[in-house]
């Protein structure tokens, strides 16, 4: 096996690293785009609080964001050639290694899946919750365009999951059962 270790460290924060099997990490952050995180889709296992941005620009402002996400649970997100930099808070370590997350393919909790390698596609019933949040994704670029449908429950909430979906997203809304 052939290693690939670069390490940054700055007090307890791991800034960027290659694994053994070549899966770009970094952790906590601001970076630049291609210079310190180089373009594709990543993911996180997240946690509470987990924050991300795609930027345009390091001005501060909020029109420096091309997209953004609050996660709780895992987190998938794809890093333009296009963009500038991206922000990361809480989030943990992020990774190009995007190979199956879930214990259960047909049961699984709050936080985004890939569709196909986490999460199977079909029917799928929630016992939800005040603020249930739930989307399909068509891509992991965040904002309104990488939305397919989505929908807010404060009851039990049902969401057909399509073979051709990329992602799905959810926040506060228990775990999802596949019913058929």
């Amino acid at each position: 096996m052939r290693w690939a270790l670069i390490l940054v460290v700055v007090g307890t924060t791991l800034f960027v690293a290659a694994n053994a099997t070549g899966s770009t990490l970094f952790g906590e952050g601001t970076f630049r785009v291609p210079q310190d995180v180089k373009p594709g889709t990543y993911r996180t296992k997240g946690g509470e609080g987990c924050y991300w941005a795609r930027l345009k620009n390091f001005s501060g402002g909020l029109n420096s964001i091309i997209a953004n996400g609050n996660a709780s649970g895992p987190e998938v997100v794809t890093i333009k050639s296009t963009d500038r930099g991206f922000e990361t808070n809480d989030c943990g370590n992020w990774t190009r290694n995007l190979g199956r997350i879930t214990k259960s393919k047909i049961r699984f909790g709050e936080g985004t899946y890939i569709v196909r390698v986490d999460v199977a596609p079909g029917t799928y019933r929630s016992r939800g919750g005040d603020g249930c949040y739930w989307a399909r994704l068509k891509n992991f670029e965040g904002g309104i365009g990488a939305i397919i449908s989505n929908g807010n429950a404060s009851g039990s909430a049902i969401v057909t999951i399509a073979r051709t979906d990329r992602g799905f997203t959810s926040n506060d809304c228990a775990t999802w059962v596949k019913v058929s």
